[in-house]
């Protein structure tokens, strides 16, 4: 591997040109930092075209120096010595030289500015990402061999990985995202520390962890990282109700990729390796959207399903399945998680309930979102009753004959409705 930077580091270097000369006529230095540097050295070709810098300018310094060349420009990370502009629609985080440490009862660092580059990578999670490009002469800044890590295909830490994980103890779960998405292989002193400081993990917000975890979720293959949470034993911190099922490694997290890397499936295949009841309230404990939980949850009750010749095939069941699912899915969802899950058995089942489906579609536009027959006007008039809950208990008796029966023709709804009100007020 070549340690020269790549075609993206040129294509930075040029972008960036009119910056560094503005930098530099001022006295300071401007670097190309973080991923796109480690990616340029693999050869990884990057989506976004967003640039992380950093400099011994201070951010009232950088301010100035930007003003004339942005399109806008963001203060909210100011106190922590970023500055975001955009320039001719790309986004650039410039970031004055770090030199930080955490409080070790404190989930926050203590920000002290820095005038050495050195001193700012010596401070970052790992050598992989302790590299930057001086952005004036196109050089490799690299003290502590990220380039050779890379080429060996090895995890490591700037400084001491004790010194590394005490300062911000969520790198030891970012340790698995890295390995798992770059294939390397961590090094010993790191897996030590990692057992050996994994309680300090108590002092991480539980939306940071849930933020990393479900970065890891999302590579194409979660699976190296999820062995290196449970050789390390810091499954049990992050998810306890998992680790305590005490699955081999390499059956750990053996689902989420049979299913698509989109988050509520990777979410959902990872939580089958739960207990049912545990489920929901080991999502919850990472504090998700609503929105996911209420989606993961729907996923997961498919359980049932995963068995061939299990699959609802009547019309019935199908239409309460759509009827419930949350906004964002619909059952063609669910039965594609259950066939990914499935994939090599004998999906007969599944076959016919997506013939069901569709034909229900066909007949039904409003599968997934029943439309009374009747309005609570109409039901209380019909029934010479005052609003209040028995006008939905009316109407939730109609959607249980739908559910059983099909749609309702206005006069056909009628019936039913003063069959049950006989029913109920005899």
């Amino acid at each position: 591997m070549s340690q020269l930077p790549g075609s993206a580091v040129a294509t930075a270097r040029a972008a960036v040109a009119p910056l560094t000369a503005a930098f530099a006529s001022a006295g300071y230095r401007l670097y190309l930092v973080g991923g796109l540097v480690r990616d340029d050295l693999l050869g990884r070709v990057r989506d976004d075209v967003d640039y992380d810098l950093t400099t011994d300018a201070r951010p009232e310094a950088i301010k100035t120096l930007v003003d004339p060349f942005a399109d806008a420009v963001w203060t909210t990370g100011e106190r922590f010595g970023t500055i975001a502009c955009r320039i001719d629609g790309v986004v650039y985080e410039i970031t004055t030289h770090r030199a930080d440490a955490y409080d070790e009862s404190s989930r926050k660092p203590i920000v002290e500015f820095g005038d050495n580059v050195h001193d700012d990578l010596a401070r970052r999670d790992f050598t992989v990402n302790a590299m930057a490009i001086d952005l004036a002469d196109g050089a490799l800044v690299d003290p502590f061999g990220g380039a050779a890590d890379l080429e060996a295909g090895r995890l490591r830490t700037p400084l001491d990985p004790e010194i590394s994980f005490s300062d911000d103890p969520l790198r030891m779960l970012r340790a698995a995202r890295f390995i798992a998405t770059l294939g390397l292989e961590p090094d010993l002193k790191l897996m030590d520390a990692v057992g050996a400081m994994r309680e300090r993990m108590a002092i991480v917000s539980v939306e940071r962890v849930r933020d990393e975890l479900q970065k890891m979720l999302l590579v194409p293959d979660p699976r190296p990282g999820f062995r290196f949470l449970s050789s390390t034993g810091l499954l049990v911190d992050v998810l306890p109700a998992i680790a305590a099922q005490e699955l081999d490694s390499d059956r750990l997290a053996e689902r989420t990729v049979a299913v698509a890397p989109e988050s509520v499936d990777r979410w959902a295949a990872l939580l089958l390796d739960a207990p049912p009841a545990e489920r929901e309230g080991e999502l919850h404990r990472l504090k998700p959207s609503g929105e996911l939980a209420r989606s993961v949850a729907w996923l997961t009750d498919a359980e049932p399903w995963l068995q061939p010749g299990t699959a609802p095939t009547s019309a019935e069941v199908l239409r309460r399945s759509a009827a419930a699912a949350p906004e964002g899915l619909d059952l063609e969802a669910r039965l594609a998680f259950v066939a990914a899950l499935r994939a090599g058995t004998d999906t007969t089942d599944l076959a016919a309930a997506k013939a069901e489906l569709e034909r229900l579609r066909e007949a039904e536009p409003d599968l997934d979102k029943p439309v009374a027959p009747l309005s609570g006007v109409e039901v209380a008039a019909l029934l010479d009753i005052e609003f209040g809950p028995l006008i939905g208990r009316a109407h939730a008796a109609l959607l249980e004959h739908r559910f059983a029966h099909g749609p309702l023709q206005r006069d056909e709804a009628i019936d039913v409705l003063r069959r049950w009100w006989a029913e109920t007020s005899a």
